[in-house]
């Protein structure tokens, strides 16, 4: 991954989780860092990989 999709993918994540903050009131704040930090797992593994 080049750096411009590594910063497009980290800004969708960021993305989704302000929507996600925002939109879903059920959702508890541990729920929501549990599911971001598995999108980020996802990106940071896709990048090391590609070293």
């Amino acid at each position: 991954m080049t750096a411009v999709e590594i910063k497009e993918e980290f800004k969708k994540i960021l993305e989704y989780g302000y929507t996600q903050g925002n939109e879903n009131k059920t959702i508890k704040a541990s729920e929501l860092i549990e599911e971001l930090s598995t999108q980020l797992k996802v990106l940071f593994d896709n990048v090391n990989n590609n070293k």
